[in-house]
């Protein structure tokens, strides 16, 4: 998922989940050459996209259940899923 705001200029701003040369998990945000305008009123959206795209780049790709009866709060692929208790990943045996 990649965050877009497009001010009234037409400039854009975007904000998505990438790798730094060591494969490390990091958000690109990049902008038209003119900057973006944003107003306070769409500041909260803007933290939530780049918090998202966060959130992707750390879970990889394609994540996978990690199973093997973990917490579904440590498995990338149950993340915001709110599985009922007692809240396992449902995924086999890694």
């Amino acid at each position: 998922m990649t965050y877009h705001h497009r001010d009234r200029d037409n400039d854009l701003l975007t904000a998505s989940p990438g790798h730094d040369r060591d494969e490390q998990p990091t958000v690109l945000i990049a902008t038209t050459p003119d900057g973006v305008d944003i107003p306070l009123d769409r500041i909260e959206d803007l933290v939530a996209g780049i918090r998202e795209a966060a959130r992707q780049a750390a879970a990889g790709p394609n994540p996978q259940h990690i199973g093997g009866r973990a917490n579904a709060e440590d498995c990338p692929a149950c993340w915001g899923t709110n599985p009922p208790y007692p809240f396992l990943c449902p995924g086999g045996t890694p």
